[in-house]
């Protein structure tokens, strides 16, 4: 039969195995069949490495199941390929199944630093981008800090600390499995519960305390100080705090010049006892008191085996969860605030034998998978501590199937902290703290006797994984300590899992960030449309009230104007009526007065004429006449109407653009000439009869009976009269008074047409504002400034965006498999 296969996709950066099985190896593919071994490992995080040999063994005995063999075809990184291959030919070694086994790469995906350095340069990038949204940038000040966080917290990420977080209850020997850990007993460890702050012990060159003291408006203050034999504390910052406090600690903790000399671990340790008892110190209860609950201490990890990795190891060491001697809330808050700041921390349970479960330590495991996400490891290391005081029976005893398959299944370590402790310290060495040596003077008994115990040898792993003494460069007696198998999972932790796990989550920082930078985007775009919205809104009410003000302004028109203007010249119609008989006597004399069938047109026709030369355009024409007055009347109104339209423009100013300002000011300008009237002329009608019939009858009968003196001047006399009466107006059978024909002709009618032209000129004017008006660009909102300040943003985190998309692309796909040629 042909040979068979199993594919193994293992993401390093996920943390998650899939398995496919086939009859040969090129397919075709299925999973496993429910209820198959294999499926163990699936459905959640694992570290490959842990598990490899239990994986190959059941592929070996399930699958390979025909003579020609079986192939495992691998998809991940490369050291876990070679570490299957390794697997692969001790398994095949153990001829327990049918035919050979052999393994193939098919897939795998980019180093954990070739991925670090590229996420490194993609962050590069977009810090540079977004330089302006970063802390101290003009956004992040004055606008929103949503992206600069997002951005900053990838440097916490990925930065080269590796946070190791120790938690606890009360007494289970946290501080001592620290003290152990870094190879000195700088922490305070007694009987009793002691560790009341959060203490973070950093690997460094050099010894530093750092604490936070009020300032003196009550906020909490970091001030740092280094740790020299001669001096004790001394101040690292200039600030008006620093040198006091630390007098006031050396005072506290016995440091005099007289005694100069202490060890460094000693000056450190003396601080953090008295910082401990805080309130509750007799002397200086109320000094103490003020201190936060959170330490720094930086210091070497000279005698321990983590010294020896790159990475910068930061342990957090925290006051039991359960402690009543504390404050329990203040505690609570700030243990759930160092779980909530962390991005890739590495989780360890302390507990003892007789603790593991129980109330206070579900309680804290509720803790820890409330802040899952921000620990890196798949599952949380379980440290049974105090291990020296067990017998093999109890060492024996199973532990809580909750604490064993907690996050599936846990790594359970049994230590002896003092004892690892005392190993490092050698024979007669001093002890800081009695009690360790009492422990350890038990624990030396113990293993010398029948009792004696190698703590390793119950040690849980799910994935059946051990580390032997060999392989850990460890002594016998530190070796069955339990601490360097703990040492070594945390190293293991640090080189086979914390950068993939950096990877991971600085990729998703970098791209919840740019995912920040597009909600803002969507946000201010949101924004600034309803901003506009509403600029509109208002800039049609603004417009609605314009035009509303502007209707309510017209031309103003003396309508007394033409009775004013005649005013002025009653004396040429008084002068031009005296003299009107003898003109009359003129008329009639140069007509024939025999003709009688059109005699009487005649002389209305000439007497009409007379009257036009001689009176109408006299008075309409002459060099100060009428027509003279009513123009420079009708131009009082207008430049008295363009003057309300400036008033109206200036007052409304604040309503208008710069652009509609201009083109405004440019209207007025325009029609700010006196409009040009087309002339309007003083033209006398015809007059008609000017007395009833039985006149001419009259006249008619003297002339045929000779009486044609008598017939001229009865004739004259009337029509004179009459035509005076037509002049000067009339009150009518009514009683009302009709305008005469001199009035009408040189003044009613001139004004009333020039009137007209003046408003249609007018009416022009105003329009034309109004088609101002109705230009989107001259009305304001009094919202420009803003709407500008939002499109720049949204602008500006648009070509921001669009320069990082390449860098979006890259991390999108960057932890993906890469197939193998």
């Amino acid at each position: 039969m042909a040979k068979k296969a199993v594919r193994i996709k293992y993401d390093p950066f996920a943390c998650n195995v899939l398995f496919q099985i086939a009859q040969s190896v090129d397919g075709p593919w299925r999973e496993p069949s429910e209820g198959a071994a294999l499926l163990k490992f699936t459905n959640r995080p694992i570290l490959l490495s842990n598990c490899i040999f239990g994986i190959v063994t059941i592929i070996n005995e399930k699958y390979n199941s025909v003579t020609d063999g079986l192939e495992i075809q691998f998809s991940g990184p490369s050291d876990d390929f070679a570490l299957l291959e390794q697997v692969i030919k001790k398994v095949d070694d153990q001829q327990n199944g049918v035919g050979p086994l052999s393994c193939r790469l098919i897939g795998t995906y980019h180093t954990a630093d070739d991925a670090l350095e590229i996420i490194r340069h993609d962050y590069a990038a977009i810090e540079h981008e977004f330089m302006p949204y970063l802390p101290g940038g003009d956004y992040y000040e004055h606008t929103s800090n949503l992206i600069g966080n997002q951005i900053v917290k990838f440097e916490d990420t990925i930065s080269d600390a590796v946070p190791v977080c120790v938690v606890g209850n009360y007494s289970v020997g946290k501080s001592a499995l620290i003290n152990s850990l870094i190879g000195e007993e700088v922490l305070p460890s007694q009987v009793n519960p002691s560790t009341a702050k959060n203490v973070k012990v950093v690997r460094s060159d050099t010894y530093s305390v750092a604490v936070y003291y009020p300032d003196g408006d009550g906020d909490l203050t970091l001030h740092r100080f280094g740790v020299e034999p001669a001096l004790g504390l001394v101040a690292q910052d200039s600030d008006e705090y620093g040198s006091e406090i630390a007098t006031k600690l050396n005072e506290l903790i016995g440091f005099t010049h007289c005694n100069a000399g202490k060890r460094e671990i000693e000056i450190a340790r003396a601080v953090l006892d008295r910082l401990n008892q805080g309130r509750d110190d007799e002397l200086s209860g109320e000094f103490l008191g003020k201190f936060g609950s959170n330490v720094i201490l930086e210091m070497p990890f000279a005698n321990s085996l983590l010294e020896k990795t790159d990475s910068r190891i930061v342990f957090f060491d925290t006051p039991g969860s359960d402690n009543a001697e504390i404050n329990q809330k203040e505690h609570k808050e700030a243990l759930e605030l160092l779980l909530g700041d962390q991005t890739n921390a590495l989780p360890i349970l302390v507990t003892s034998r007789d603790r593991a479960s129980g109330d206070g330590t579900e309680a804290i495991m509720r803790m820890l998978d409330e802040h899952a996400n921000n620990f890196s490891s798949p599952s949380c290391l379980i440290v049974i501590s105090k291990c020296d005081r067990l017998a093999k029976a109890q060492l024996r005893e199973p532990v809580s199937t909750l604490t064993k398959n907690w996050h599936g299944k846990s790594i359970v370590l049994f230590v002896t902290p003092v004892g690892a402790l005392g190993v490092r310290k050698g024979k007669d060495a001093d002890w800081l703290d009695e009690s360790y040596s009492e422990f350890y003077e038990d624990w030396k008994r113990k293993q010398s006797g029948a009792h004696k115990v190698s703590l390793p040898e119950y040690n849980i792993y799910p994935c059946d994984r051990h580390v032997s003494m060999d392989e850990l460069g460890a002594s016998q007696e530190l070796y069955d300590t339990g601490i360097p198998s703990l040492e070594y999972e945390i190293q293991y932790y640090v080189e086979h899992y914390s950068k993939y796990k950096k990877c991971e989550r600085g990729r998703k920082d970098l791209l919840d960030a740019l995912g920040v930078a597009e909600n803002e985007l969507a946000k201010q775009e949101r924004r600034c449309a309803e901003k506009k919205q509403e600029a509109e809104r208002r800039k049609l009410e603004t417009r609605n009230a314009l035009l509303k003000e502007l209707d309510g302004i017209n031309i103003s028109i003396d309508p007394d104007l033409a009775s004013n203007i005649a005013a002025y010249f009653e004396d040429d119609l008084n002068s031009y009526c005296l003299e009107l008989k003898d003109a009359l006597y003129g008329i009639y004399d140069s007509n024939n007065h025999e003709n009688s069938s059109n005699f009487d047109d005649v002389m209305n026709e000439c007497i009409r004429h007379h009257c036009q030369i001689n009176l109408i355009d006299k008075v309409y024409l002459e060099t100060n006449g009428a027509k003279v007055k009513i123009l420079a009347s009708m131009a009082g109104f207008a430049e008295g109407y363009a003057r309300t339209l400036q008033t109206y423009v200036e007052k409304n100013r604040s309503h208008f653009s710069e652009v509609g300002r201009e083109q405004l000011r440019e209207c007025l300008e325009r029609n700010s000439a006196l409009p040009e009237f087309t002339e309007v002329k003083s033209v006398l009608e015809g007059i008609q009869a000017l007395f009833e019939k039985f006149a001419l009858v009259g006249h008619a009968w003297r002339m045929i009976t000779k009486k044609e003196d008598e017939a001229r001047e009865k004739l004259v006399c009337a029509k004179a009269k009459a035509f005076e009466q037509r002049l000067r107006g009339y009150d009518d059978v009514f009683g009302k008074k009709k305008s005469g024909v001199f009035f009408t002709t040189v003044f009613a009618k001139p004004v009333d047409q020039y009137a007209q032209q003046l408003r249609t000129w007018a009416d022009g004017y105003k329009q034309y504002i109004k088609d101002q008006l109705d230009t989107d660009s001259v009305i304001l909102s009094n919202m420009e400034d803003e709407i500008a300040s939002l499109d720049m943003k949204v602008n500006d985190l648009k070509t921001r965006l669009s320069k990082v998309e390449d860098v979006r692309i890259e991390l999108t796909s960057l932890l993906d498999e890469v197939a193998v040629d």
